[in-house]
């Protein structure tokens, strides 16, 4: 069911795509491929915790492979959704102007991007760090949904529910520790 949501989103903003045909078709494909990067996130995020959580419900713990799964989904989710984010640093060598001024309008992009990984080291170890960094990057793009022009529904899917999803993964880990040790999760 989630893989029939994921492609049908991937349709929805293609189709959006498609609409703006001036737009040359590799560009297109390439647009949707980096969409495809928080939509998997999301989609596999909301899977993961549902599978979880009936195992935890139903054994009072959860078994040693999917514990190891929990356990490196919120860091590598973080990790590509950390990419995704720098990604749009890179739109100001598109713009015009001297190297310098492009080289700190990139620093200034790339900003929350690097902040999130610095962050990122930290949380590996400790997941209620993660858990309070990703919530607060989910706020920090929640009010350019809703106080921005032009960053709409979509955006909120590609950034904002990811980002809080990643947050409720390193909650998940740091609040049911003692049922995921119980499957040895490897690293803590």
């Amino acid at each position: 069911m989630l893989a029939v949501l994921l492609i049908g989103t991937v349709i929805l903003v293609g189709f959006e795509h498609i609409i703006n045909p001036e737009e040359p078709i590799g560009m297109k494909l390439a647009n949707l491929l980096i969409i495809s990067i928080p939509l998997i996130l999301l989609y596999g995020s909301i899977g993961l915790v549902l599978t979880a959580t009936r195992q935890k419900e139903m054994n009072g713990k959860i078994n040693a492979g999917l514990s190891k799964f929990l356990y490196y989904t919120p860091r590598i989710a973080g990790i590509l959704m950390i990419i995704f984010v720098s990604l749009f640093a890179l739109d100001v060598f598109t713009e015009g102007g001297n190297f310098w001024k492009q080289l700190l309008g990139f620093l200034v992009h790339a900003a929350p991007a690097v902040t999130l990984a610095i962050l990122m080291f930290f949380a590996w170890r400790k997941p209620v760090i993660g858990f309070i960094i990703f919530g607060l990057a989910a706020v920090f793009f929640l009010r350019f949904v809703l106080f921005g022009r032009d960053f709409g529904a979509i955006n909120f899917m590609m950034f904002v529910v990811p980002l809080a999803l990643i947050s409720g993964l390193f909650w998940i880990n740091w609040k049911w520790k003692e049922a995921l040790t119980m499957g040895k999760v490897v690293g803590e």
